[in-house]
């Protein structure tokens, strides 16, 4: 019988995230006969740990120090690839991309493929046109050394294209599979979330799900409900996550005055439960990849307004919309958009249907499961007599200096 093929996932850190969460549906997913499959943090472990449902997953944190990549990092990684025996290595985001490149090469020629899933080159702000200059040739150098180059949608494609010169027509695209999250009993779910947070059972409550970092523009979210509230519109905000705004977004609320309004839940590994006590979805991010979030919420049944970033035209548009779509960084637009949805419950309901049908015939997550493991197999078969020859030529290299 054939041993599985060992598969590194390889991730900055494992914090709770729409990476993390496609991250942890292959490593429970991927096929056991086929595949062993492991978890590499360039840092650490975290809380998305909670979503790994099996327990034959070895983790390797390797602790990182902020900066460039430097030796003595480089041949650690080198070093737990190779004695990990891993036949491929998949990096995700451009904060993982150089370092597994290097160390994959070095460990021996293991087969390295590459995914950007969002903001490419992590939204790279570099002031001076050399430092640039010299991030595009680094993202191409290492885009071209890896065995395939993914991208969750063709806008996140176009961006890659466009920041690395790296040919569009090289990279392919894998769409994010989505289960429909879990909530066994929907109704008793919805009565006792808002009973907790003092919401009646007939007002209007809007949910989102994500980190509180700047790019998700929640602050725009939060400036929506208050210009609601203004114009005579009472609806609830729930913010299910957790991160760096919360204390701002709080502070935020209270001196909108709608401090009774503004719900942050925290973290949570029940999605459901929270799309469950809400009448709409919103997505009011500055910059997008494909949104897990808005993929869980169409399968869910929630209609959604989402701002024109990155997939979410996509995913929402068409001829039978799920949603409505606005620009981003534009309060008005999004409270008005909100609005058109609490007062149209027939268009909510069109809505409704239109995203679950959508996100159960174009979003399934074996579907996804399946172009990854035919990949995985193609990619190392291919590649299997080279890294034979490579191994036998590095032993004698083990653990000295870096050549």
């Amino acid at each position: 019988m054939t041993a599985p093929l060992r598969i590194a996932l390889v991730v900055h850190s494992f914090n709770m995230g729409g990476l993390e969460r496609y991250v942890s549906h292959l490593l429970n997913r991927l096929d056991r006969n086929r595949f062993a499959p492991s978890l590499v943090c360039m840092d650490r472990n975290g809380t998305a740990q909670d979503w790994v449902r099996v327990d034959d997953v070895p983790v390797f944190e390797m602790h990182k120090p902020p900066g460039q990549p430097r030796p003595q990092f480089l041949r650690q990684l080198r070093d737990c690839f190779r004695q990990q025996r891993f036949d491929l290595v998949h990096s995700h985001n451009w904060g993982t991309l150089l370092e597994t490149s290097i160390a994959s090469v070095l460990a021996g020629g293991i087969v390295h493929v590459h995914s950007e899933r969002g903001t490419v080159m992590g939204g790279s702000t570099a002031r001076s046109a050399l430092r640039r200059q010299i991030n595009r040739w680094v993202f191409r150098g290492a885009l071209t050394h890896c065995a395939a180059v993914l991208a969750v949608d063709d806008s996140v494609a176009g961006r890659v294209a466009k920041a690395s010169g790296f040919r569009q027509e090289r990279i392919r695209v894998i769409p994010n599979g989505v289960p429909c999250p879990d909530c066994p009993d929907r109704p008793k779910t919805r009565a006792e979330n808002r009973a907790a947070l003092g919401i009646g059972t007939d007002e209007f409550v809007v949910c989102t799900v994500g980190r509180l970092v700047p790019v998700k523009g929640y602050d725009l979210l939060v400036g929506a409900v208050a210009r609601l509230r203004e114009e005579g519109t009472r609806v609830h905000l729930i913010l299910a996550g957790d991160g760096p705004l919360e204390q701002s977004l709080r502070d935020q609320a209270l001196q909108s005055g709608i401090g009774d309004l503004v719900h942050l839940v925290g973290r949570t590994t029940r999605v459901g439960d929270w799309l469950a006590t809400a009448d709409l979805f919103v997505n009011s991010s500055l910059s997008e990849g494909m949104s897990q979030a808005i993929v869980e919420a169409m399968a869910f049944g929630l209609p959604l307004v989402v701002t024109n970033v990155g997939g979410n035209a996509w995913l929402v548009g068409g001829e039978t919309p799920a949603g409505v779509v606005v620009p981003p960084q534009d309060v008005p637009a999004l409270a008005a958009g909100i609005n058109e949805l609490v007062r149209e419950p027939a268009i909510r309901e069109q809505f409704r249907i239109a995203g679950v049908r959508r996100a159960e015939t174009q979003f399934g997550l074996q579907p996804m499961i399946r172009q990854y493991e035919d990949l995985y197999e193609r990619l190392t078969r291919a590649s299997h007599g080279r890294n034979e020859g490579l191994e036998q030529g590095t032993l004698a290299l083990g653990s000295g200096e870096l050549p």
